[in-house]
């Protein structure tokens, strides 16, 4: 995605604007379709719009023969994932530059975690990918915006509620606060460091607290997570040599998260570790949290949003969304078997035996620029068409385990019915004493193949009957990879 400056030739009044603008920092001036005014010349002319990748950027052109036709349709554009994951990128290099002379940091920082909780939520698997695939981004301002989105979707596997994973998340987008300025210098850096450039790396975890506590942050998770975020289960860490229970789960949330990050992502010096050899190099060293450890493997895949794969039928595709198990995830084909670029990418299953994946191929060796938008379908590309049940739910019997996180307790039930919206189920009478309307839970089923977990939903009616319980529960925040997995049990009725 491009950023570029409004025209005049651009702003007419009386017509709607073509697409969003924004001020230098990143906030909202109009919204597209907002009909231009006279009075709204003034600020229009040189704000920022930032601009998609055209249709089919870096793909060779179809053959007027080409047999492959796209299920893709053009649409009227609308702001997407990667438009708002742009914007939180470009507010962080405005707030970091102004940073001296910041009034309202904690709000800003706030309002770039509550984009970050929306592009999570609605589409994880696509906030995931942009981390094998985003290039280009000044590192220091990318890694941050990176390790925030694992942060944020491992917070959430765990049970976090909205306020833990807001200072989480706020933790990651400024845990390197205390050295901006090394950052960078260290990313293209060949050399070993100096002794005061280690001082400093060695350091920064007690300036970047200092400095939050001197911009307003009283947040205690928020300001531990970045104090504690180098230290290591052994003790071997920095600034404070802390050991196993003394460092605080934020934190190690955050280092595992941040290690990630700047092991598939790379350095100037080294090319970027895949995903496979970036977890086994953490695990080898024996300082992480084991148990968290797995937790990252299981939720990001072997194969995590944004690898380059091949596949059986020797396709080169690229993963968009893990799947039921860690190493059968769903991959769209951007070069195919004969070696030519697919204009249309193909969504393959590779837990098929046709479509398994034989190899990990890094990014500069697929041969293939990509279209992010097309490969999510996002921008201009509508999404293929699927099934959408979100209020007639399809009969299924399958278990499943309720969490209340308030006072950690866990509920067997059994689902009969279920949509995009919501589900029904059905519980023992002795089971059911401490759930009413309108309690938040978390429920974690599995339809055939695909896995449901950790879903929130809300008690929406209640009906007791001598020999069982019907509880009817409504979605309130639900990941678009349970969506997929959901619509994808509904279409296989179908078939």
């Amino acid at each position: 995605m491009n950023v570029r400056r409004v025209t005049s030739g651009e702003i007419v009044v009386g017509r709607p604007l073509r697409a969003s603008i924004y001020d230098e920092n990143g906030q909202l001036l109009l919204k597209r379709g907002y009909v231009i005014t006279a009075n709204d010349i003034p600020k229009s002319i040189g704000a920022i719009v930032f601009e998609q990748e055209a249709p089919g950027s870096g793909a060779q052109q179809a053959p007027e023969d080409e047999k492959e036709k796209s299920t893709d349709q053009i649409v009227d554009q609308k702001d997407s994932p990667f438009e708002q994951l742009d914007v939180i990128q470009f507010r962080l290099t405005s707030l970091y530059k102004n940073i001296t002379v910041e009034r309202d940091f904690k709000s800003k920082v706030t309002m770039l975690t509550t984009i970050m909780e929306e592009v999570c939520k609605n589409d994880e698997d696509l906030a995931l990918g942009t981390i094998m695939l985003e290039n280009q981004a000044r590192y220091s301002i990318k890694h941050h915006v990176h390790t925030a989105i694992v942060c944020n979707i491992i917070a959430k596997k765990l049970g976090w509620q909205q306020p833990e994973r807001v200072s989480l998340t706020s933790a990651a987008l400024t845990m390197n606060i205390g050295m901006l300025e090394l950052q960078d210098q260290l990313h293209y850096q060949k050399e070993p460091l100096s002794n005061y450039q280690r001082m400093q790396v060695q350091r920064h975890p007690i300036d970047g607290m200092e400095r939050l506590k001197k911009l307003g942050i009283a947040d205690e998770l928020w300001c531990n997570a970045v104090m504690q975020h180098h230290e290591a289960l052994d003790g071997s860490g920095y600034p404070n040599a802390l050991k196993a229970e003394e460092i605080i789960p934020a934190a190690r949330i955050l280092s595992l998260s941040d290690i990630y990050c700047a092991r598939v992502s790379g350095r100037d010096y080294r090319p970027p570790l895949s995903p496979t050899m970036a977890m086994k190099e953490i695990f080898l060293n024996g300082k992480i949290d084991a148990d968290l450890g797995m937790l990252f493997i299981k939720n990001l895949g072997i194969y995590p949003p944004g690898t380059f794969v091949r596949l059986k039928n020797n396709e080169i595709a690229v993963v968009t969304q893990r799947g039921g198990s860690v190493n059968s995830p769903i991959v769209h084909t951007v070069v195919k078997a004969n070696g030519t670029p697919s204009t249309a990418p193909l969504r393959r299953d590779t837990s098929a035996a046709e479509f398994t994946v034989t190899a990990l191929i890094p990014a500069d060796k697929a041969g293939v620029d990509v279209n992010r938008y097309q490969l999510w379908g996002y921008g201009i590309f509508k999404r293929a068409k699927t099934l959408k049940r979100k209020e007639e739910r399809a009969p299924v019997n399958v278990p499943a385990m309720l969490l209340d996180m308030r006072t950690i307790t866990t509920t067997h039930a059994t689902i009969i019915n279920v949509s995009e919206g919501g589900c029904m189920l059905k519980i023992l009478p002795g089971s059911g004493g401490h759930l009413h309307i309108n309690l938040s839970l978390h429920v974690t089923f599995k339809v055939l193949n695909f896995i449901v977990e950790n879903a929130t939903a809300i008690i929406k009616n209640i009906q007791e009957k001598p020999d069982v319980i019907l509880v009817g529960m409504q979605f309130t925040e639900i990941s678009e990879t349970n969506k997929d997995n959901i619509r994808s049990f509904l279409n296989s009725l179908e078939q």
